[in-house]
């Protein structure tokens, strides 16, 4: 087993978590599971939680807690009621015992050594995360898809510089994804960091976590691997029937999002910060109206108007070095009547292809 020099007073081989949630993917968790069960850092808790799925997933967990080697390091903590996956990385969120939380999705696996890796550079560097790249693979082919990853190896310490290099500008230089992130356990529960809505809740825990992180690496190593199913919930532009609670959980998602902007007030990325929400909120503004006449209830004009509340004033926006006209265009399409304003959004989204 691999063991770690001692840094300042931490254990020479902390406790890793690795959580998994788990909702119909029978399929899938046979090899997720075993990845987690045979990495090579083995001071690990595995707890899965179970989200009341309708399958099979449950007891191949409990054929592999039963048989494989490693098993009694999986911990299963079971839903009264099917939560969604936000929820039940909170259940683990709370329920963890190890020094450092990692996320896993039931449907992907994970590099060997990839906790091994992850936990090196927060020990070495006493990291509040550590971020690593990913491959993207076809579950039909098992061919690698187009990609984003890390080009280089980066050490971010102090107040806001990680969100600083977040919002270098509106581009995304970090995945939005919380799977393959090694988060400290004391600072999730400390700056107490959870998962809220159903829909789109890995950009709002994005969203919230990156302000706070003080120590941060990112690395180019693969340690992730995300599985592209063929039966992952399709996309809008594949069904002709489409739920509408889907775009309202997003838009209640981005209305959590929307609000919690305040808490940043006054911090030197709170420009940056704005605009990367209204754009992500703008985003959801041209798939509605896309795919408007596919949803399953009438979607009204008023919905989709408070999708695109500001959440700043204008003698805010006056005083930003950064994306003025930007933020001065979406405090317009907010002060606009709500058929003005999604007319407008239309003819803006279908002239930058988002419609």
């Amino acid at each position: 087993m691999l063991i770690f020099a001692k840094k300042g007073g931490m254990n020479n081989n902390p406790l890793v978590t690795i959580g998994i949630p788990v909702y119909n993917v029978e399929a899938y968790i046979r090899k997720c599971l075993l990845s987690v069960l045979e990495q090579t850092y083995q001071e690990i808790e595995i707890i899965v939680v179970d989200d009341c799925g309708t399958d099979n997933s449950m007891q191949i967990v409990d054929e592999l807690r039963c048989s494989h080697p490693n098993g009694k390091k999986v911990r299963i903590i079971k839903h009264s009621h099917n939560k969604g996956i936000g929820e039940a990385r909170n259940t683990m969120i709370e329920n963890c015992s190890g020094e450092y939380l990692f996320f896993v999705d039931s449907d992907d696996y994970v590099e060997h050594n990839a906790i091994e890796i992850l936990l090196s550079e927060a020990i070495q560097c006493k990291t509040d995360v550590v971020i690593a790249s990913h491959k993207k693979i076809s579950y039909t082919t098992g061919e690698e898809l187009p990609t984003y990853k890390y080009s280089s190896y980066h050490l971010i310490r102090g107040k806001d510089e990680f969100a600083k290099f977040v919002c270098a500008d509106l581009r995304w230089h970090i995945a939005v994804v919380v799977w393959n992130i090694l988060f400290s356990v004391s600072f999730l529960r400390e700056n107490y960091i959870r998962f809220a809505g159903r829909k789109d809740e890995d950009a709002l825990f994005l969203s919230d976590y990156y302000s706070e992180v003080e120590s941060a690496v990112i690395l180019p190593n693969i340690t992730y691997y995300y599985v592209a199913r063929p039966d992952s919930i399709m996309g809008y532009m594949s069904r002709k029937v489409i739920p509408i609670r889907e775009i309202r959980e997003r838009f209640a998602t981005d209305a959590i999002m929307t609000e919690r902007c305040s808490r940043l007030r006054g911090r030197s990325f709170f420009d940056v910060h704005c605009a990367r929400v209204m754009k992500h909120k703008f985003r959801a503004v041209c798939v509605a109206l896309r795919h408007r006449k596919h949803f399953s209830e009438p979607l009204s004009d008023e919905e989709i108007y408070e999708e695109l509340k500001c959440p700043v004033h204008l003698g805010e926006i006056f005083s930003f070095r950064r994306y003025k006209m930007l933020h001065l265009f979406f405090y317009m399409l907010d002060s606009l009547p709500p058929l003005i304003a999604i007319r407008l959004s239309f003819i803006i989204g279908k002239t930058i292809r988002w419609i």
